[in-house]
């Protein structure tokens, strides 16, 4: 019996733990662990108990991962490879692991499937280092006509497609009036960095802030190899366009039409050169329309509508004034707006119609006194009036002096 007991302790003297673990520290359960021959699969918590020393194998998923010296307690850390790091773009085809051992002792070359650099499966990654072989059969959304083979190792599994001279990069900066630039349909910004497959041939379109007579915005379109590493503009004339009127003011309450958009006083956008746009400007009182065709890099265009003021003092408050066919907004304005011209001014005061006619020219400020000055109630002695009635008074005195001496030179002679 003592014997036996001496051998038993002898035997678990030399045995080993074996603790399978990722590189995070969570256990690695069902791996297979082999040490002489003998196989045993690790736990729920990684562990496995060998009941040798010496040389020892791990099998993750049926893949010769690692292989160690089995002593006492022996960690085992693994990594798994998921994706290839294929840059600049992501590549689809086929990875095959060369000479791979498997658990039942047989050597295979392993081959797995990959779609946009992911793996179909994925591979422990140990202190093996196995030789891969990768067949680039599409980069991106392009099939190449044959496959492409490139050798690398299963710890450097990258894959640089510039280096094999596959994608070129292409970088171009764009300037106003340039805002964007698309690119397949992908919107990329002003500035951009593209990998071109070697070989093909790309459009690209670049957004601007060119207003187009309609109004809409002037897209444009170009090749990418033209404008590798250089900076890309447009043709087109900064416009600034300002409405003055006949006493050089910008105004502001003017409004500017063109190319689609509607500005305030000043309207400043970019034109295609050699192209004709129309130009409104609506004072409220009139339109102006005019059409203008760019040629330099930038132009300044002023557009004067022609204006007067009508400036009306009234002597009493009128009930209405009509000045031509102008609607006014006021029953009795006292400044009025208008282009030059000439005008028919009526106005209501006291049931009584006043009318006026002025001209009015470019730049000018008229004033026009309406109505008449209040009239006195005493009425005015006139001289001439004066000396007619005195004469009338000094006749009649006489002639009233007159009658009774007659009638006394009459009574006498009777008596005679």
């Amino acid at each position: 019996m003592k014997l036996i007991g001496l051998v038993l302790l002898s035997i678990i003297a030399v045995g080993a733990t074996i603790e399978v673990r990722t590189s995070l520290g969570f256990p690695v359960a069902n791996a297979t662990v082999c040490v002489a021959s003998q196989c045993v699969t690790t736990n729920a918590t990684g562990h496995a108990e060998v009941a040798h020393t010496g040389p020892a194998e791990v099998y993750i998923d049926g893949i010769l991962a690692w292989k160690t010296y089995a002593t006492g307690h022996d960690i085992v850390t693994v990594t798994y490879l998921q994706s290839l790091e294929a840059k600049p773009l992501a590549i689809s085809g086929k990875l095959v692991v060369k000479m791979v051992k498997l658990v039942n002792g047989t050597y295979v070359d392993l081959e797995i499937p990959f779609a946009e650099n992911a793996l179909a499966r994925k591979l422990p990654v140990g202190n093996i280092n196995y030789q891969l072989e990768v067949y680039i059969l599409r980069i991106g959304d392009y099939i190449l006509g044959k496959p492409v083979k490139v050798s690398t190792t299963l710890w450097e599994p990258k894959v640089d497609l510039t280096a094999l001279g596959l994608v070129k990069m292409c970088q171009i900066k764009g300037i106003p009036p340039v805002t964007a630039i698309t690119l397949n349909a992908t919107h990329m910004g002003r500035d951009i960095t593209a990998y071109l497959i070697t070989g093909l041939n790309y459009t690209g379109v670049a957004d601007t802030d060119i207003r187009l007579p309609n109004g809409s915005r002037y897209r444009l379109q170009f090749k990418l190899a033209e404008f590798c590493n250089k900076t890309l503009g447009v043709n087109a004339t900064r416009l600034v366009i300002r409405a003055v009127d006949s006493f050089g003011a910008v105004r502001t309450d003017w409004t500017i039409a063109v190319a689609g958009g509607t500005y305030r006083g000043q309207a400043e956008l970019w034109v295609l050169p050699g192209v004709v746009y129309t130009v409104t400007v609506d004072a409220g009182f009139t339109k102006k329309t005019i059409t203008v065709t760019t040629r330099q890099p930038s132009e300044a265009l002023i557009v004067e509508v022609e204006n007067a003021y009508l400036l009306l003092e009234y002597q009493q408050p009128p009930k209405r004034v009509i000045i031509g066919n102008y609607t006014l907004a006021e029953a009795a304005p006292r400044r009025i707006e208008l282009p030059p011209g000439n005008y028919t001014v009526i106005a209501d005061i006291g049931g009584r119609n006043f009318t006026y006619t002025v001209t009015l020219k470019p730049g000018q400020a008229l004033r026009l006194v309406v109505g008449q000055a209040t009239v006195n109630t005493q009425t005015a002695t006139n001289p001439i009036y004066i000396f007619a009635s005195a004469v009338l008074v000094i006749a009649a005195y006489i002639l009233l002096r007159g009658i009774p001496r007659r009638r006394q030179l009459t009574r006498g002679q009777s008596h005679s």
